[in-house]
């Protein structure tokens, strides 16, 4: 079950809104955390290019990149499968990473963040972007997947301008 359905309203791209929608609609009964197995990447072919998937080890509390979609690599030309989220994101911004990934697999919540979002070394623009846990065959957190659509310059879509640095994030609990 969803969580509040305002909180999905936060969620301005359609795409993102229909990501979000899918994966509730694939979680199992009883359940706070959608399956991998379950989850068809494919039903939003628009999405997959602008698609990364990583897998979590809760044990050392890691990220490892296992897919990036074309646009995604296109940004950031180290998200490359198997390589670590580390050696993908500049050091400046790894810890403000790791703390918002670690918390969509940890509590579990998903990360929905709008406004100037960075997208390679030196550069940013204006995007949208949602972040998903998702279970393994045991229930537990073992990946999360997210999408980015970004809209180049100071406006979204909808006319919306940010700051230079301003980035909106929510966490919705699970």
């Amino acid at each position: 079950m969803p969580p509040d359905p305002a909180a999905l309203q936060s969620i301005r791209a359609p795409e993102l809104r229909a990501f979000a929608e899918h994966w509730f609609a694939c979680r199992r009964a009883g359940e706070r955390v959608t399956r991998r197995s379950d989850l068809d990447i494919f039903h939003l072919p628009a999405l997959i290019p602008c698609l990364f998937l990583y897998d979590y080890d809760p044990a050392t509390r890691g990220f490892t990149l296992r897919v990036a979609g074309e646009e995604i690599r296109r940004l950031l030309p180290h998200s490359l499968p198997g390589t670590p989220l580390e050696q993908i994101m500049p050091p400046a911004l790894l810890p403000v990473v790791l703390e918002r990934y670690r918390r969509v697999c940890e509590e579990p919540a998903i990360l929905h963040g709008i406004g100037r979002v960075f997208v390679n070394l030196g550069g940013s623009g204006v995007g949208e972007r949602i972040v998903l846990p998702l279970a393994g065959a045991d229930g537990r957190v073992c990946q999360m997947i997210g999408a980015t659509i970004y809209t180049f310059g100071d406006r979204l879509e909808n006319g919306s301008t940010f700051a230079r640095e301003e980035v909106a994030i929510t966490f919705i609990p699970l």
